[in-house]
Parts: C-alpha cells; sequence; structure tokens
C-alpha cells in the first residue's frame, strides 16, 4: 500500500467514532433501524438481567483511545515493516434523549498524538496539542480536530443512525461505543449473533459478498459491570488476497458494560492474522493491531489517566 494513501486511512480511523474493528457491526441495521440479531441461550430465568443502554441529557462521555499497528510484508522477498501508534480523545455529548430513552449524541475528537514508522522512508507524527501545522501526511484531519464531526442516535439496544456534520472518513461501521443488546434478559455464558455481511469489489467492477456474524457472550458480571466477549466468524470462504482486504473485520475482544451507569466503559479488542500465498506464493502479511478504549474517568487507569 502506498505511504500517503496508508497514512490516510489510519488518521481516519482516529476520527471514526470508535476504535472497535471496521467490520465489527458493518451491517447491523435492517431498513427501519431494526438490530437483526437474536439470543441463542438465556432466556427470563432466575439469574438473568436484562441488558439496556441508558443515557441522561448533558452526559458527557469521554473516551480514551490507544491504538497500536504491528505490520510485516514480505512481498518478492523484500521485507518492509510499519508500526503505528497512536493515542486520542473522543467525546460524546447527549444532545437529547426521547421518551423510549434513544439518545442523540454530538461526537468530536478533542486531542490526536500519532506516531507512524515504515521502513524505507522518514519517521511521520503530528500531535494535535503541540504541533500548529498538520504535515501533508495526516492532511484529512485539517479542520476535524475539536470541532463537531456528526450528531449520532442510539436505542437502549444499540441502534444506531448517524448524521454527518461535516466530511470524515468515520463510516458508521467503525463508529460504535455500543453493541446489539439482546430483546430478552440473559445470564452468564448466554451468547447472541447479528449477521452481517460485506462487500468486496472485483477486478471486473462488480462486488462480492462476503457472509459473516458477530457473536457477543455475556461471559461474567462482578462488580456492577458486565462483561462482554465478542468475536466475528466469517461464513464465505476467502482467498488470501480477500483475507488481506478484510483484516479489520476479524477483532476479538471484551466490553465491560457498566450495569448502573448504562453504557460501556472499557473495551478491549486484537487482530492478529498472518496470512501467506495473497500475491505470490512466498509472499506473507503478518498484521497485530490492538486497541483499548476507555472512559472510566479513573486516575488509575492506564489510558483515562494518561495525557494524549
Amino acid at each position: 500500500m502506498e505511504r500517503r494513501h496508508f497514512l490516510r486511512l489510519l488518521s481516519a480511523g482516529v476520527l471514526s467514532t470508535g476504535a472497535l474493528s471496521a467490520g465489527l457491526l458493518s451491517a447491523g441495521l435492517g431498513g427501519g433501524g431494526t438490530p437483526l440479531f437474536g439470543s441463542t441461550s438465556g432466556g427470563s430465568t432466575p439469574g438473568s438481567t436484562l441488558l439496556r443502554y441508558r443515557f441522561t441529557r448533558g452526559q458527557e462521555l469521554r473516551w480514551c483511545v490507544l491504538h497500536t499497528l504491528n505490520m510485516r510484508n514480505i512481498i518478492g522477498g523484500i521485507e518492509e515493516n510499519i508500526e503505528t501508534r497512536s493515542r486520542s480523545v473522543k467525546i460524546w455529548k447527549t444532545l437529547d434523549v426521547d421518551s423510549t430513552g434513544t439518545a442523540t449524541f454530538e461526537y468530536r475528537v478533542d486531542d490526536i498524538d500519532m506516531q507512524h514508522s515504515q521502513t524505507g522512508h522518514d519517521d511521520a507524527s503530528f500531535n494535535s496539542r503541540r504541533d500548529k501545522i498538520i504535515p501533508p501526511d495526516f492532511s484529512n484531519l485539517e479542520g476535524k480536530i475539536g470541532v463537531p464531526l456528526a450528531h449520532i442516535r442510539i436505542g437502549t439496544q444499540g441502534q444506531t443512525a448517524r448524521r454527518p456534520l461535516r466530511e470524515f472518513h468515520g463510516a458508521l461501521s467503525e463508529n460504535r461505543i455500543v453493541i446489539p443488546l439482546p430483546d430478552d434478559p440473559v445470564g452468564v455464558d448466554s451468547s447472541w449473533s447479528e449477521p452481517t455481511q460485506v462487500y468486496l469489489p472485483q477486478p471486473n467492477q462488480s462486488t462480492r459478498r462476503i457472509r459473516m456474524r458477530n457473536e457477543f457472550t455475556l461471559e461474567n458480571i462482578h462488580s456492577g459491570l458486565a462483561i462482554i466477549r465478542f468475536a466475528t466468524i466469517t461464513f464465505t470462504p476467502l482467498t488470501p488476497l480477500e483475507e488481506t482486504q478484510l483484516f479489520d473485520h476479524f477483532s476479538i475482544g471484551t466490553m465491560e458494560l457498566d450495569l448502573d451507569a448504562g453504557h460501556f466503559i472499557r473495551q478491549q479488542s486484537t487482530i492478529d492474522r498472518l496470512v501467506v500465498g495473497f500475491h505470490g506464493p512466498a509472499d506473507s502479511i503478518r498484521y497485530l493491531a490492538r486497541v483499548t478504549e476507555c472512559c472510566c474517568g479513573r486516575r488509575a487507569c492506564e489510558i483515562c489517566g494518561g495525557n494524549v
């Protein structure tokens, strides 16, 4: 991938409304805004918990996000290494909550600190607090820091819709501080899922539909926190090249839902993939990305407690 294009994708990811994988919820809404998922176990039984989001008008959620990426590419016998690291602060301000509990948020990015190194190139960096001039490599951040980027509506079960206020590359598939929640109360080890699909462009100008399913499991409830594990399963057989195009859809991780507060306070996800033969038989890509997002606000937290 050409360096300038790669860095634009990275900075677009910082602007996106969340750092969970780009494909985790890429088709989570039906035509009427209904979440397309169902519980596979659990129910209204003793020990079950009804999982719902609750937001308050005027509430402001401050998400601190740490993202690291390491790539090792071997193409035609030539090795290339790419390392990136970013910290950002993203603000979700609740403008309104209607009678159904659906909240309207104003979304903005307050701070960004990015570093990038790549074999054969000078290092690139940008810190929005320190640097007055945005380097050309990150030019798509211009005019998008510290200003409202979108209004986003979130229902009590995670139904989401977005209205951009200015142009930025934060797709709806990238922007959840929520995941879909099941209709009924669930107990520990209960699971629910959400079908999704991605359309990959083909050389003949057509697209190929890739069928996937996002799976969620209530792993534990402890000290008022519901720990939910997530992962994505692919049903459509992929070529090595197609797999490299879908790296961001293969994250696994956990999210911590504060049952009293009614929103997530922490998310962790990892993508760890090795693909061989995507171009030539000996060509390979190792892709390792980790993301931690937190809005617990505790000074002891290594994410919230640090400065961007």
